[in-house]
Formats: structure tokens, sequence, C-alpha cells
């Protein structure tokens, strides 16, 4: 990105800006991925490590092989680039360069882009092999491999994809090569599935006629590699080069596979990949901040949210939306949900946004409840996730209002409350049920053993009980949607019904999780209907809310700002320091876990804690809020790079309160759990919007920004603070303010 002075940007280059050699994932926002997380093969040319077709994996890839007078070629990997559109490799071998350029569609193609170069004094004769080795099962519960049919410039074939527990789901895979001449197809008894030409029949199959092309795909029985080759023959003069596409595309019938691979050998590779990102990140909200990390972090995470959207309406997934990440966690979830409809209502248009909630609303339980996570071949049974759907889609509205959406969810919305108040509260109480750890997000916390010793012990079979304060707040807020819809629609009966109910949920939790001696709110235990008086960050959540009032103030300050417990170097642990099984290394009693909460910063935490000082500092026009608001956020967004390196932004599940180092041992980067996007035009910037009016009021960064093409309510809002002079345009109209002095539009 340059600036013109600093100060103003003259060009936007964002694949430039998020460029850096120590990345590999690629994805076109679609059904295709390239993301393994522990890569093993990344020195080899072409994508050995595991393709992921939603959350199932086609493993292995591919790779290409060159051989010279019946030798194969051994390439040693100088040089590597990345950004979101293509890795580039460089690939070096006696006398011959090779540049691969990788890339993943938006139509499902993962494809290479090669460059062959004789750097030699002599003419090469090369023989080059596109290749796979797909497994072959007759256990049910594996992958399998079948031939499809031989398809122009390749093979196509058909996928078993399997997980442990899960229906199995078909895919067909086309394996292509520009230029092919010979292929071979042949089934063999498992050995090294590696990217190695000599293990496989190939490398006794191919002569100076080519491949054979012959094809063997059955056996004595189905246990076993299935080979396929794909074959052409190069000649480079020295100094010459030679260029050429090959990949996979992966659909669901064997027609689109063929089509999109055949489309895909047309088009430069790279370029068309380039486009495709370039055009995502101009439509979006142009966000120049002058401070390096925050600038680099706004596009980072729009990044991350394309990365794993789906957007196709294939099985259980009707509606654009994000998955909370790479692998296994490739599903809609409903704890992340919520998150992605909070970044993405800033999009120009509210599509993912609204696909957030559409799909669980599609694949809604009869008893209300939605599915914890949906798959591309089967619901959750047993799972389900606490969300925070009320306050999301009302800031949603503020953005892109929309009646017919409203009307479309206000009854399965009800239908969800119901859900709550027949099975999470049937004391009829106010407040709500959390019957297993998982279903907070939130696992191994003194939280649950508080009222169960056995509780880290359960899996998803909702064996505790624990009135939950997040569970709580996020009903509430539902409570409140909900009577706000009922409003909007004419339903006045039913809006003060939404009220009332919330005016008792209100009450409970006042009365019965707030300890007036101690200053904090915290989960109940519902055997004696006292609070657990456990110290965690969901302690805090109803400050996002009106449920609080200033005089709760000082125990929001006393805990949350205090070092001894929440406002470590790298704030905030989702369970306080002074807890007895709090640990900053991951451990729930002594072990390593992949996912503990007794003390590591979760992004998703500070999410919510941003917002909890944030919200309250607004409310209460508290200038010590604000100021802690924003040192949150700049000390969150800090910790989000390896090593304070500017170049290698990240976003990992969860870190060290005291160091700020990352699970990177979990291998799940760019992990989309949190929302950092909405932090940054809300308090950055300084954007408050209400149904009628959008007031401008930067929170003290002391950060100059500009802002362009930002939708609100289908006009265009401009904004520029430099040298705190505020400025903004809306709807043609522009309007500034003077140092120190806010904004406020009518819209």
């Amino acid at each position: 990105m340059i600036f013109d002075a600093g100060v103003r940007a003259v060009k936007r280059d964002v694949l430039k800006l998020l460029e850096r050699k120590d990345k590999w994932y690629l994805g076109g926002g679609n059904r295709l991925l390239w993301t393994p997380p522990f890569p093993n093969y990344l020195d080899f040319p072409g994508a050995w490590d595991f393709v992921s077709y939603f959350d199932l994996r086609i493993e292995p890839g591919y790779t290409l092989s060159v051989i010279n007078n019946g030798t194969p070629l051994d390439f040693s990997c100088a040089d590597r680039l990345w950004n979101p559109a293509v890795l580039r490799s460089v690939f070096n071998s006696d006398g011959l360069e090779l540049v691969e350029e990788k890339a993943v569609m938006k139509d499902d193609f993962l494809g290479s882009k090669f460059t062959l170069k004789n750097t030699s004094d002599r003419i090469l004769e090369l023989d080059t092999v596109l290749w796979t080795a797909q497994p072959c099962s007759d256990n049910e519960s594996e992958s399998d491999t079948e031939i499809a049919s031989i398809i122009k410039n390749g093979i196509a074939f058909k996928k078993r994809l399997c997980k442990p527990r899960r229906r199995a789901y078909p895919a067909y895979v086309a394996l292509v090569m520009e230029g092919l001449e010979s292929y071979n197809i042949s089934f063999s008894e498992r050995t090294g599935n590696l990217p190695n030409f000599r293990l496989t029949p190939f490398y006794e199959k191919l002569s100076d006629r080519g491949l054979l092309k012959e094809v063997k795909s059955d056996g004595i029985n189905r246990e076993g590699l299935l080979y396929i080759g794909l074959h052409r023959r190069i000649r480079l003069e020295p100094g010459a080069h030679i260029q050429f596409s090959c990949g996979l595309a992966a659909a669901p019938t064997l027609e689109e596979a063929s089509s999109i691979s055949s489309k895909s050998l047309e088009t430069d590779i790279a370029k068309a990949s380039r486009d495709s990102w370039e055009e995502y990140f101009n439509t979006l909200p142009y966000f120049w901040i002058d401070e390096p990390f925050l600038q680099k972090y706004y596009y980072y995470r729009w990044f991350g949210l394309r990365l794993f959207t789906t957007s196709v309406e294939e099985s259980y997934m009707h509606y654009p939306a994000v998955a909370e990440g790479l692998d296994y966690f490739r599903a809609f979830i409903t704890y992340s949900a919520q998150c992605h409809i909070l970044e993405t209502r800033w999009a120009p248009s509210p599509e993912i946004a609204h696909g957030s909630l559409m799909n669980f609303i599609q694949n809604q339980r009869e008893d209300g409840s939605f599915a914890g996570h949906i798959y591309i071949n089967q619901l959750q049974e047993n799972g389900f996730y606490h969300a925070d759907w009320g306050r999301a889609l009302l800031e949603l509205q503020k953005n892109h209002p929309d009646p017919a959406f409203l009307k479309r969810i206000y009854e399965p919305m009800k239908k969800y409350l119901e859900y709550f108040e027949n099975v999470r509260d049937r004391e009829d109480s106010g407040l709500y049920d959390v019957v297993d750890q998982y279903e907070t997000g939130q696992e191994y916390m003194s939280r649950y053993t508080s009222v169960d010793p056995m509780a880290d012990r359960y899996g998803w079979i909702n064996n505790i009980r624990l009135k939950g304060v997040d569970a709580t707040v996020y009903i509430y807020n539902v409570k409140k949607m909900l009577a706000w819809i009922a409003d909007s629609l004419g339903l006045k009966e039913e809006s003060l019904h939404f009220q009332e109910s919330a005016k008792k949920t209100k009450e409970a939790v006042l009365k019965l999780m707030w300890d007036s001696e101690e200053m904090l709110f915290s989960d109940v235990n519902p055997t004696n209907w006292k609070p657990t008086g456990i110290k965690a960050a969901v302690c805090f959540y109803p400050y996002m809310t009106d449920i609080v009032d200033e005089s709760h103030l000082e125990g929001l300050k006393r805990h949350l700002l205090n070092p001894e417990e929440f406002w470590t170097e790298y704030p905030v642990p989702a369970t306080s320091v002074d807890d007895t099984l709090f640990s900053p290394w991951a451990e729930w009693k002594s072990k390593r876990h992949n996912c503990p909460w007794n003390g590591r910063v979760w992004p998703m935490t500070n999410s919510h804690i941003a917002d909890v000082l944030g919200l309250c500092a607004r409310r209460f026009e508290d200038n010590l809020l604000k100021e802690k608001t924003v040192e949150l956020i700049l000390k969150f967004i800090r910790m989000m790079y390896y090593e304070g390196d500017l170049a290698r932004p990240n976003c990992f599940e969860h870190y060290n309160p005291f160091n700020g180092k990352a699970s990177t041992y979990r291998g799940v980067d760019d992990y989309q759990h949190s929302w950092v996007i909405d932090l940054l035009f809300r308090y950055l910037a300084g954007i408050e919007l209400s149904q009628d009016s959008l007031i401008i009021d930067p929170f003290p960064f002391g950060i100059d920004f500009e802002i362009e093409n930002l939708i609100i309510k289908g006009k265009e809002l401009s904004v520029k603070f430099l040298n705190g002079v505020l400025q903004a345009s809306y709807s043609g109209k522009t309007t500034r303010a003077g140092k120190g002095e806010r904004l406020e539009l009518i819209i």
C-alpha cells in the first residue's frame, strides 16, 4: 500500500500489503481449500498435502515429476512467496529451474502454473508427469476411489470421502494437465504414499513413447493405492522456457468437475486468482489507518473471512456463510456465526451476514434449537452452542435494514426462544442452563467443576446444570431483539410480551447473579441458587447490555482492570489469574490441552471484553474505560503477530496471557472465532449507529484514518480523521467538526 506523504492513500494493493514468505493457505471462497495445518511437502512441486473439500480430505493432492532420460530429477526449493491469491515457489535442479504459481480458483480448481526453464548449455528432452496416488478401500468407513472416466486433458475419478461418525460423502475429482500426451492408471498394494516418482508404477511404465495408455483399477480386493498419471514431453533449448498449467477440480458431479477443469486450463490461473482477490478487496470499505499493525490486520481479517467462505447451495448448506476455520473447523458453527455477522455487516452486502443465521434456521430442530455444527454431509446430532444472536442481528440491522429479513427470521427465532424457556429454564427463573462444558464453546474451566467435579470428563452428554451468565445474557438479547422486531412488524402485544420477559431476566440476573459484596456477576448453581463465585471473563458479559447501571462500574474496574485477575500483560485471560486451576501454558490439570479456557487469552473473549469496555465507556461517558478500550484493542491486535513481526499476522485459537505466544502447536491459524473489523469501525473510527442517526466519535487512539466506500443503509459514508480534525460525508452531504468534537448525522 502506497501513501502520499504518509497520509492519503493513492493506491491500494492489498495483495502486496499481505505478502510474506512463511504462509501457504489458499482458497477461492467456495468448496475447495488448500490449508494443511502441518504441511510436509511444501518443498515439492504441486500440492501433495491434503486438499479440503468442505471439511473432508482429498488426500493426497498431486505432484509434478520431471524425468530426464529415465531419471527423476530431485528439486530443491530455493524461494517461496505468498499472498492471498498465489503461492509462488522456485525449485532448482541441475540445469533446470521450475517456478510454480499455485492458486485455488473461486470455481473450485486447485491449479499450478508451471514455468520450466533450461538454465544449462545443453538441449534437454524431458518427460513431465502430473500424478496422484489415491487410497482405495472396501471398508465403508474409509475413503475410497473409483475411476469415472477419461476426460479432456485428464482423468476424473469419484471419491467416497469419510470422517469418523459421519456419513460418507461423494465427490468427483478431475486431474488435468495442459498439453496432455499420454496417461496411465495402475492399482497397487500400499507402499509409502509419498511424492517420490521412484515409488510409483510409472517409474517402470514410462518409456520414450510416454506412459502406457492403460487403465488397471481392479484387483483381487479394493485395498490399495490407485496411481493416476498424466504425461507430456518437453524439449528445451539452452535458455528457453515453457509454461503450462495443471491441477485438480472437485465438484458434486462428473460433468461439473470436468467442466471446471477444462475451463481453468484455458485461463492464466495465477492472474485469474489475483483478479478475483483484487476484485474482492476493492468492493470492501477502504480503511486507511496510520498505524501499520492495525492497517495490515484490517485487510488480513477480510482475507480470513473470504478464505473460509462457502458460497454454494448443497446438502445442508443453503446460504453463503463463513466456516470457523480450516480442516475439521470447516463447518458452519453457531458459536462463531455471531462473530461473522458482526464482521460482515460492514461489507457492502448483508448476504453473508444473513446466511450466517439462515443456514441454522433452514436446519432448525423440531424443539427450536440449532445444531452446533452444520457439515456438508451431516448435522451435528447432539451438539449445541450458545450464541449472542440478538445483539449481532440488531447491529446488522443498523447497517443494512431489511424488513423482509426480519419478518423471515421472526417466527424461527421465537421458536428458538421457546426452546430455552421450555428446556433450559424449567424453573421459570429467567436464567438459563448450561448442560455441558462444550456448549458454551469454553471447555476446561472451573465454571463447570464448581457444580460437578467430573464436568471435565463428560462429552456432549448434557450431564451438568449451571445457570450460565453468558447463556443468560445471550437469551436476554434474543428477547430484546424479538421485542424490537415485533414492534417493527406492528405486533404490539407480542412486543410487550418479550419486553416483560426481558425485564424478568434482567431482574433475575441482578438478584441472583450479582454478588454485591464481591461486586461481580457469576454463574448460579441451581441446586442452591447461589452464585458460584468463579471469576471468568464471561462474568463481564452483562456489561454489554442495559442490565447494568453506573453502580456496577466499580466492580468492572476492580476485577477486569486488576493485573492479579484479568489485566495481564496481554489481556484478557478467559479465567482469572487467581483461580486455583489457572494455567497460562494451556495446561488443564497438568496436561496441555487443545482448547483450554482456564487461563489462555482467546480472541473470542477479547472481542467480547473490548465491547464490554467500549459500550460502558460510551454509555456512562467514562474516560478511563475509553482509555482501557484503546489499550485492549491495541494489545489484542499486536498479540496476533508472530513475535511482534509486522510481516506475519495470525489468528490462532488462544495465546499466553504473559508473553503473548500463540497456540501454534494446534496448527489452526486464521481462526474465524472473534471480531476485529467491527471493533476498528466502532472504536478507532468511533462509528456508533442507531436506527436513525450516526454518531462519529473516535476513541482516543491518536491515530489518523480515512474511510471510503462504507455502505450504511444503502448510501456511502466517507470519514476522515486527520490531525484531530473530523470530517464525514454521507449521501452527498459533508459535515466537519473541530478538534475534540464529535459528529452526528441523520441517516
